[in-house]
């Protein structure tokens, strides 16, 4: 057995365990009240014209303040991912997954920035830079997090 129980990390070290209270807040509501609705909305800063998915309330480029909110396509492309092996618990500590998850980085046409989620519905030695996703939303989450669900393959 490797260290710690787990066989996919040779050495975890951990120092703090960190506890998270987190709340969108008004300016993130209307992202998540649109996903709510079908839509997956991002924010276009005014001065540059830059895209946000998912929004960001000041522009990192020119630091304005971002408030016009445009939809996006639902699909996109995948520009980067990795498989997970483990992930962190609800204790905190690190815990095998049974089967390896997709984590991918995915851009939408007419987005400046990708959006990071789950890509299910593939073998994960099937998952590629360039390949085509959907995203899946799940209105019934009861946690606000979880209503973008994951990604798909189109």
């Amino acid at each position: 057995m490797e260290p710690g129980g787990l066989k996919n990390v040779d050495t975890v070290e951990i120092p703090a365990v960190p506890v998270f209270s987190w709340s969108v807040g008004n300016f993130m509501e209307k992202f998540f009240d649109g996903l709510k609705d079908g839509k997956l909305m991002g924010i276009k800063c005014p001065k540059c014209g830059r895209v946000y998915l998912p929004p960001r309330m000041i522009c990192e480029r020119c630091f304005t303040e971002n408030e016009e909110w445009v939809e996006l396509p639902l699909e996109g492309t995948v520009e980067s991912f990795t498989i997970a092996h483990v992930k962190v618990g609800d204790d905190g500590e690190l815990e095998d997954l049974e089967t390896p998850e997709t984590i991918g980085m995915v851009k939408h046409k007419g987005a400046d920035t990708c959006i990071v989620a789950r890509i299910e519905g593939l073998d994960p030695a099937d998952a590629g830079v360039g390949m085509r996703v959907t995203v899946v939303i799940d209105k019934s989450a009861e946690n606000i997090l979880d209503v973008l669900s994951h990604y798909v393959p189109c």
